[in-house]
């Protein structure tokens, strides 16, 4: 089967054109059309694909080279054959520098058929070639495009200097492009610190010992302001010579932001607080250090795991419900946690969890931010207590100071009362009943008072250990054979200022407490020792302050207590001893007197594993004062002086002058300073001595006594009261000598006191006794 051939035959003679299809008709099936003119031509062209054109030279309305130009003119790229009847060697010059691929005589056609194939394969070498071409064109072009388009700086450098770099180039330095390129050298770019960095980085690519570059250096814009860039590059060649070819990134952002993100990191992983983030489900991808020291748990222990793995059980379920709602929802949530450490240890965390949105808002994580309070919740709890402590302590001293006065009537009057009577009456009895259960009553407002911190004391500079000591035997007898009492006293500890019987009422309470918490064959151990109590001591317990401090201890092995003891354990009247066994006071009385002091209590005890208080009493650097105990072997006599007696309350006034009288003191009263100002005016040549209440309206007492000894300096001063408001300052008073006489008392102190005060020679108990009279 021939191949098809579409031949357009330009010739005016139609015998000619079938010569010349049959000649073609030999190998091809041609497809023929012949036209005569221009107009004839350019439909034919536009209305057919041709294989070949063959054309005549010479016609009557077109010719051969006409025909040659149009398709030019049209870009028509065909094989062209001209024939002619007659073709000098001139004419096919002529023809052939026109455009024709080839010329044949009309009378010998032979060479037709191997011109046409000729021409065909060239024909489709230069299609292809076109096509070749054609597409290089479009990819330079599209090069060209994203070069000049492109967002990273691209260049070429041949001897140091830019033979090409584009607009991005251009940008990131402040320049056009010509003001770089065949002008500019990469180290009119690069700051001065880093260009042994570049000079070496390029030295070795043309070097060959390095395949390709790429570092990192700091560049100068036009204006010198510094940038921070990256640069790749790679050996190319330009002109038969070496260059380099390569791209370069302004990452001034990319690093701002990689170091925000380093910052935020560092900030992350040091962070105070526990940081944990998880995917939607909850599942744990990241927790910070902290998280792993507050938690026991590694990291690596955690990651895809739940937070659940914290939970302690004693949280309602319906917290995690609200906050796992609350979260979902794309809102914060904000609360407190009781977990559970890896150790099984419990602990309290305040947390607040929200939601990681994406671009588009979508919820991709949650973070939660925690914070260890624990040691928080428990100084909140013990300031708590420290100042229902206090207000307790405020009450209890407003209701001694009250009760202090009845009692010293009660108890005054219960005295005189018995000694009128004979001791074998009934009435004599039942006197003695109410005279009991007012010394009761006395020592109850006692240890309110020493609790509330009002109680008036006579401070010494002791050795702690001597008082362990004296008392050590009577502690044995309290605690009984079945309890061992240990004590380990350091030789070496420092000195106190404390009331001598309060600290013997200190370790009393103690031991009894410690007693009353053991089995048989328990042992109690009482030690003492030098201390030192730090700030971070002091930030962990309030009300403790930083300083030297004596420690006394007295630690037990019984039965220990709960937290919620512990809460209540110096509460006045708080007891978890039985009926009968106890007034509560006991430890109250403790927690008084050490804060009266300047001390802090510290104690340790979990149920089971037995208890310790520590008592840490500030240390003091005096001398130490020699203690003596009172002597009950004399009794003060009677006297005849004149005694000024200002006292508030009408009952203990009555009680005292009648008392006073009775040992022949002459006695004058008032229950209003204002008036004792003015009794002692007028009777100041003969009163020796004034008996005052501390606390008065209008006047207190040591105002009242100040205006008295200026006008009267050797006037003899004795202070009586239940309490005192100002207790630090009429502290100071009686440390000066001023004799006190503390309420209730007896009319036996009352008479010794003022007997001393004056000066009048003491009478042996033994002939008061026989005397019979009131002492």
């Amino acid at each position: 089967m021939k191949p098809p051939l579409r031949v357009l035959i330009i010739d005016d003679s139609p015998d000619d054109a079938r010569l010349i299809v049959r000649e073609l008709q030999r190998e091809f099936d041609p497809i023929i059309d012949r036209v005569e003119t221009a107009a004839e031509l350019t439909a034919a062209l536009h209305s057919e694909n041709w294989d070949v054109v063959i054309s005549d030279f010479v016609m009557p309305q077109f010719s051969g080279l006409s025909a040659l130009k149009l398709l030019q003119q049209l870009n028509i790229d065909l094989p062209f054959i001209m024939v002619s009847g007659q073709m000098g060697e001139v004419v096919a010059v002529e023809a052939m520098r026109a455009g024709a691929r080839d010329y044949l005589i009309k009378d010998n056609l032979t060479r037709l058929i191997p011109a046409i194939k000729r021409e065909l394969k060239e024909a489709f070498v230069r299609k292809e070639r076109r096509k070749a071409e054609e597409a290089l064109h479009a990819t330079e072009a599209r090069f060209q495009s994203l070069v000049e388009q492109s967002l990273v700086g691209i260049y070429l450098m041949q001897d140091g200097i830019f033979s090409y770099v584009n607009p991005k180039f251009a940008r990131i330095f402040g320049y056009q492009q010509n003001e770089l390129i065949d002008s500019k050298t990469i180290f009119d770019l690069v700051a001065e610190s880093d260009r042994d960095k570049v000079t070496e980085g390029y030295a070795n690519l043309l070097e060959e010992s390095a395949q390709s570059l790429h570092f990192c250096f700091q560049g100068v814009r036009k204006y010198a302001k510094s940038i921070e860039l990256e640069a790749h590059g790679a050996k190319t060649e330009l002109n038969g010579k070496p260059a380099v070819i390569g791209t370069l990134l302004d990452i001034t952002e990319r690093k701002r932001a990689e170091e925000e993100l380093r910052k935020l990191w560092r900030a992350v992983e040091q962070s105070p607080v526990s940081v944990v983030i998880t995917d939607t489900m909850g599942n744990i991808e990241y927790v910070n250090p902290k998280f792993t020291a507050v938690t026991g748990y590694d990291e690596q222990e955690v990651l895809g795991k739940n937070p659940r793995i914290l939970q302690s059980g004693t949280m309602n379920p319906d917290d995690y419900r609200k906050m796992w709602e609350t979260i979902t929802a794309g809102k914060e949530w904000h609360g407190e946690y009781h977990n559970k450490k890896k150790n099984g240890e419990l602990f309290w965390e305040s947390a607040s969890i929200s939601a990681i949105k994406n671009a588009a808002g979508q919820v991709t994580h949650y973070v939660g931010v925690k914070e260890d309070i624990t040691e928080r919740k428990k100084s909140i709890e013990q300031l708590r207590q420290a100042q229902k402590m206090e207000a307790i302590g405020q009450l209890a001293g407003g209701i001694a100071h009250d009760f202090n006065n009845l009692l010293t009537i009660i108890n005054g009057y219960s005295t005189l009362l018995l000694r009128s009577l004979d001791k074998d009456s009934p009435q004599h009895k039942e006197a003695e009943q109410i005279l009991r259960a007012g010394e009761r009553a006395a020592d109850l407002t006692r240890q309110l008072l020493s609790f509330s911190r009002k109680q008036i004391l006579a401070p010494k500079v002791l050795d702690i250990n001597k008082q362990v000591k004296n008392i050590e035997k009577m502690l044995c007898r309290l605690i009984g054979e079945h309890i061992m009492l240990v004590t380990d006293l350091d030789e070496d500890v420092g000195l106190i200022k404390i009331d001598p019987g309060q600290v013997e009422q200190i370790i009393m309470n103690l031991v009894v407490n410690a007693r009353d918490a053991s089995e048989e064959g328990a042992r109690i151990v009482i030690e003492t020792a030098n201390t030192e109590l730090d700030d971070e001591f002091a930030a962990t317990h309030p009300g403790s302050v930083p300083g030297s401090y004596i420690m006394l201890s007295v630690s037990d092995d019984g039965m220990g207590m709960t937290e919620d003891i512990k809460r209540r354990l110096f509460e006045p009247f708080f007891t978890t001893k039985e009926l009968g066994r106890g007034t509560g006071l006991g430890l109250a009385t403790v927690y008084g007197i050490v804060k009266q002091s300047g001390g802090y209590i510290d104690i340790t005890s979990e149920p089971d594993q037995g208890t310790t208080f520590r008592i840490f009493l500030p240390r003091v650097h005096q001398q130490m004062d020699q203690v003596t105990r009172a002597s009950t072997a004399e009794e003060a006599p009677q006297g005849s002086q004149t005694i000024l007696v200002v006292e508030d309350e009408p009952g203990v006034l009555n009680l005292v002058v009648h008392t006073l009288k009775k040992k022949g003191y002459n006695v004058l009263e008032t229950t209003d300073p204002l008036e004792a100002l003015e009794i002692f005016d007028q009777h100041q040549a003969t009163i020796d001595l004034v008996l005052t209440d501390v606390v008065m309206p209008f006047m207190s007492g040591p105002k009242l006594a100040e205006t008295l000894t200026q006008k009267k300096p050797d006037l003899k001063l004795i202070f009586m009261s239940g309490h005192t408001d100002d207790k630090v300052n009429f502290e100071k008073i009686l440390e000066k000598g001023v004799p006190f006489l503390a309420k209730p008392f007896v009319n036996g102190s009352l008479v010794k006191k003022v007997g001393h005060a004056l000066g009048n020679e003491a009478v042996p108990a033994e002939a008061v006794k026989e005397q019979g009279e009131d002492a």
